[in-house]
């Protein structure tokens, strides 16, 4: 789980402060506020991680990456390349974590990275690495200008360390002082398994296909575009994959199928192969009543092939992974965006995930905030975010949610200026009856 992030001029945000996440953390805010940056952080972090050169100190992607950040110049604020880019995050260890240290073992669950970059010969170079362990975060480990430093600045333990990247050292450690050398791997690897488990679903999925070929592969995710949406419940089947509902543990596409009727989208769902291919292929079937007859997924309308990867990536992600999801209600009517507020909630509580999501659904965060009120979801497993841009600069405010739901600090026109239309809308009439009257 990811405690929480900080950036400091990235893109547009000067500094974001410590931004907490919780198991259920929304982001809400006007275009260009700065919301996807937030979750693009954590997306960059991932794809560094996994980048199979060693060597790179930040990958800022490319076409065929979770993001494609251009270049160094691109992304720190301001497009002032003289400036440091800094990025950090809290993560929670799947596992408690031994570590020793001088005259001590320490136990622990959770560590903070702090990575700072700045441009050296038009390429990204690390300025700075620091990863903070211990309850009291006491101790820290810190890789400047090839010095490695324990606790502070002020004493250093091995200098000439060579290069650090995300991953690992590139140098060998002088006698006496591996331990050192040994907890930075044990801390990167900890990094590496945590993204690992990090999952995300982009803000507009592929179209919908009449037929799926699938030859046996078993992909680690639905896609970003949800692109292997199908080809994981064909494979979650074959594997015979299931979930925990309460104290049942059904397959995932029953869990979908419910849904889908829960939410008034399908009357049924079935995912079979088809004779006109010989078998080599599958169709995705749905009712939209008990009396219609079944069709394709292309011919069931867009709004639910847009939210299906949503379902699939909710129970297709092992369990304890953290999902990130830009505009998951994309396309759905409002009473759906609300019944999506259940879902997330469902897959959290059910499931131990934690998701982000960025969003413009008033009707999802009016959801979440009756169902707090309902005791069915407490307040502190939420964590609710108002961002916006103040002239180029981004900005960020926690929505401070009681325990009966209500939210005490609204911004202004939070979600358009609803009252205002309606008071201007009523002053039109009031106007055109004394026309008419007169």
């Amino acid at each position: 789980m990811i405690t929480h992030i900080r950036m400091k001029n990235f893109k547009s945000w000067k500094d974001s402060d410590e931004v907490k996440l919780a198991p259920l953390t929304g982001f809400f805010g006007t275009n260009s506020s700065g919301k996807s940056s937030l979750l693009q952080m954590l997306l960059l972090l991932k794809q560094t991680a996994e980048h199979p050169d060693l060597e790179e100190s930040i990958f800022f992607g490319n076409e065929s990456s979770l993001v494609n950040l251009g270049s160094f110049r691109e992304v720190i604020h301001g497009h002032k390349e003289a400036i440091l880019l800094e990025l950090e995050f809290g993560g929670k260890l799947r596992s408690s974590l031994t570590i020793e240290v001088p005259n001590e073992a320490i136990d622990i669950d959770n560590f903070i990275f702090h990575i700072s970059i700045r441009e050296a010969n038009r390429r990204p170079v690390v300025e700075n690495i620091c990863y903070t362990i211990g309850t009291e975060a006491d101790h820290k480990i810190i890789w400047r200008h090839d010095t490695i430093y324990y606790k502070n600045l002020q004493n250093p333990i091995w200098d000439n360390a060579g290069g650090l990247g995300i991953k690992n050292f590139y140098g060998s450690p002088g006698a006496g002082i591996v331990w050192c050398a040994e907890i930075v791997r044990e801390l990167s690897s900890a990094f590496e398994k945590l993204f690992s488990h990090v999952y995300y679903l982009g803000p507009t999925r592929v179209d919908p296909r009449r037929r799926y070929n699938w030859s046996g592969m078993h992909p680690g995710h639905p896609g970003q575009w949800g692109n292997q949406a199908i080809v994981a419940l064909l494979s979650a089947r074959v594997r015979n994959l299931k979930t925990r509902h309460e104290t049942e543990v059904v397959p995932i596409e029953q869990r979908i199928s419910y849904w889908l009727q829960e939410m008034d989208l399908a009357h049924s769902f079935s995912l079979d192969w088809t004779e006109i291919t010989g078998g080599t292929e599958y169709e995705v079937r749905l009712q939209k009543t008990s009396a219609s007859p079944p069709v394709t997924l292309v011919d069931m309308g867009y709004g639910l092939a847009q939210f299906l990867p949503v379902l699939v990536l909710c129970y297709y992600a092992p369990e304890g992974s953290t999902l990130i999801l830009e505009q998951p209600g994309i396309h759905l009517h409002p009473k759906v965006q609300s019944q999506l507020a259940d879902l997330l909630i469902e897959v959290v509580t059910e499931r131990n995930l934690q998701i982000l999501v960025e969003s413009h659904s008033e009707h999802l965060l009016n959801r979440l905030q009756r169902r707090v009120a309902e005791e069915k979801f407490a307040a502190d497993q939420t964590a609710l975010y108002f961002c916006r841009n103040d002239e180029g600069v981004s900005n960020i405010d926690r929505l401070k949610m009681d325990e009966f739901g209500n939210i005490t600090n609204w911004p202004e026109n939070f979600f358009g200026d609803e009252m205002g239309d309606l008071f201007a809308m009523t002053k039109a009439q009031r106007e055109r009856q004394k026309k008419a009257e007169g």
